[in-house]
């Protein structure tokens, strides 16, 4: 039998495809690298939607920074020194800023992540707290949002008189896509914030799915919490698939992350023209650091799977699950739907990926995965096939794909983009 030798360095996948089954490899064109910090500098002397950075710090004493943690790309360590010399020009010292690592119900990151994150020079210069969500003292209430989710935020963002916000966009699963109010909602908001808005009322909604905006409850209830907080100023990147920067929107929160969702759209949105039966698939970094994040390339899969699709999900998985919440519903239970009804019986916020897992597994899509970290019996336990390597898991799909010739896609990283069966 012929085969097509198929290896993702990055990923650490290898495979020998054969060519009969073997239907291609979705590569799509990226817009070039910015020129750095060239292009960035430009993007903060002439922000979207409201003045430079330097004249709206004028007079402020008090800076709070926003910034994504471990589960994000966002490379605080190269917007820093180019935003932090704009409050210089304000006269802002260190001193009068705080970062708060944004990081909703998350852990808290190691510290060789928070050097990586924010760099070495600024982790000695800048008092950095991270967010607690369960810590009610450190929360104000700030009202309900018109679906009624009750808005706790964190209390020194409140304090602060300028608040400024980094962040990444690209597609969400539910949210439609990151960046801009996530910072605020879930980035820093309170446990009882977060579990409403990531509810299975809200998650099950019809629009709330990536690439969608207009009638997302999930992302207009979002806004609507950040508006409370009156972010000042927001600097969001755009990455590419080796997390190097593309592109840069900074400005008033709103304008400036739609301008970047249009950045976005125009080259994510993949059409693909034959319906496959076997799609090879990892999350890639920094998504592949827990089985809770890497879910996220199963899901953008769902709009290009069938009832008769095999996935086969590669990620080593280092930290393990991510969340043990995630796990609860699966126990005792013997199909999707009971899953779901008893995680709606006692939800969690980071029972929302156990939601969506067990809604592809209602479709009947079958789920291969090799997950280094995680113990077979754990993905048994998620109603998964346990492999020790993509190739097995290849091998097994083959066998059990009901067609007689099943087409083999790789698709690595889909949650970055935006697949359409066409």
């Amino acid at each position: 039998m012929n085969y097509i030798y198929y290896k993702d360095a990055q990923n650490k996948i290898s495979l020998e495809i054969p060519r009969e089954n073997y239907i291609g490899c979705i590569n799509y064109k990226e817009p070039k690298e910015m020129q750095w910090p060239e292009d960035y500098l430009q993007t903060l002397k002439n922000p979207y939607g409201t003045e430079r950075l330097r004249k709206i710090a004028s007079r402020r004493k008090k800076v709070t920074i926003l910034m994504s943690d471990y589960t994000r790309a966002v490379p605080g360590k190269m917007l820093l020194p180019s935003l932090i010399n704009e409050l210089h020009q304000a006269g802002i010292h260190e001193s009068q800023v705080t970062i708060i690592m944004a990081s909703g119900v998350h852990r808290r990151n190691t510290h060789e992540e928070r050097v990586r994150i924010i760099g070495e020079e600024w982790v000695r210069k800048i008092q950095i707290v991270y967010h607690d969500a369960n810590n009610t003292d450190m929360l104000t209430f700030l009202g309900k949002t018109k679906r009624g989710t009750p808005v706790w935020i964190n209390k020194l963002v409140l304090e602060s008189d300028l608040r400024i916000a980094l962040g990444q966009i690209e597609p969400h699963e539910f949210a439609g896509f990151s960046g801009g109010r996530k910072s605020v909602l879930p980035g820093v908001s309170g446990e009882e914030t977060i579990r409403k808005n990531h509810s299975p009322e809200m998650i099950e909604h019809p629009l709330a799915r990536p690439g969608i905006l207009k009638g997302n409850p999930v992302h207009e209830d979002m806004v609507e919490a950040a508006l409370m907080v009156d972010l000042d100023f927001i600097v969001n990147v755009v990455l590419n698939k080796d997390l190097k920067i593309i592109g840069v929107f900074a400005g008033e929160m709103i304008e400036a992350h739609e301008k970047g969702i249009d950045f976005v759209n125009s080259f994510s949105r993949i059409k693909i023209f034959s319906q496959p039966d076997i799609i090879i698939t990892t999350p890639g970094k920094p998504l592949n650091v827990n089985l809770y994040q890497s879910i996220k390339a199963l899901i953008a899969l769902d709009a290009v799977s069938s009832p008769r699709s095999v996935i086969v999900l590669y990620s080593p998985c280092p930290d393990g699950l991510g969340s043990e919440d995630m796990l609860k519903p699966f126990s005792n239970a013997t199909t999707p739907k009971e899953v779901v009804k008893k995680l709606k019986d006692n939800y969690k916020i980071q029972m929302s990926h156990a939601l969506l897992l067990s809604k592809i597994l209602e479709k009947r899509v079958k789920i291969i995965a090799c997950l280094p970290n995680i113990t077979s019996e754990i993905i048994k336990k998620m109603m998964m096939i346990p492999v020790d390597s993509v190739q097995e898991g290849l091998d097994i799909a083959l066998e059990i794909s009901e067609k007689k010739k099943p087409k083999v896609l790789v698709y690595s990283q889909p949650q970055r983009t935006l697949p359409v069966l066409v």
